[in-house]
């Protein structure tokens, strides 16, 4: 009777030391954040007609103000209207000024400090296209701050008036998946684990 009270102890220990393992393995993933991003969707420039520029926003958290600037040929394209985002049912309420030909500056600052998470607009830019030529729009200096005036980590993509180097980028992007586990491979140690300590556990 003592014999098999101290093998029904012996087993409840090493299930215990193997759940330990367990969780010890799944405490070790960091917990990562899915990435703010902003983009900027640009329609097909038609000469002598009125086009809109939306500049969406993904996963934000806590989002209370911020600015960017849009670059513009100003040969071809003329800012007309900057109109309000949203994101949910929370409206971003924009504003703008020019900061010369070719650039313009939008800013907004949302009321109360709750802030607003998701996804949604940041703001529509209205353009007339005045001539032919090269029409693109670029994102230039962007900032995002959070309800307690923190700076927002956002990619703001790769752009000619961002000066980003993509093949840098690129490589910092792999060299973070490198550092972080994949979910697939904690499932296969958490699992190896499990099964190494109950094959242990019945050739006892």
């Amino acid at each position: 009777m003592k014999n098999k009270s101290w093998e029904e102890l012996k087993r409840g220990v090493l299930f215990g030391i193997c759940f330990a393992a367990l969780i010890a393995v799944f405490a070790a993933i960091p917990v990562q954040a899915q990435q703010t991003t902003v983009s900027l969707d640009t329609p097909e420039m038609v000469e002598e007609s009125t086009v809109y520029a939306t500049v969406n926003i993904d996963n934000v958290e806590n989002l209370d103000a911020g600015q960017f600037d849009l670059i513009f040929n100003p040969g071809v394209l003329k800012v007309i209207s900057v109109e309000n985002g949203s994101i949910g049912e929370t409206e971003i309420p924009v504003q703008w000024r020019s900061v010369d030909s070719k650039k313009v500056r939008v800013i907004f600052n949302l009321e109360g400090v709750t802030g607003v998470s998701g996804s949604g607009q940041l703001a529509s830019i209205g353009f007339e296209v005045i001539g032919s030529g090269e029409g693109e729009i670029h994102i230039s200096d962007g900032l995002l701050g959070d309800t307690e005036a923190n700076s927002i980590d956002t990619d703001w993509g790769v752009t000619e008036a961002s000066g980003i180097d993509a093949d840098l980028r690129d490589a910092e992007a792999e060299d973070a998946q490198k550092a972080a586990p994949g979910f697939e491979v904690v499932l296969t140690l958490a699992g190896l684990t499990t099964a190494i300590c109950l094959a242990r556990n019945e050739q006892r």
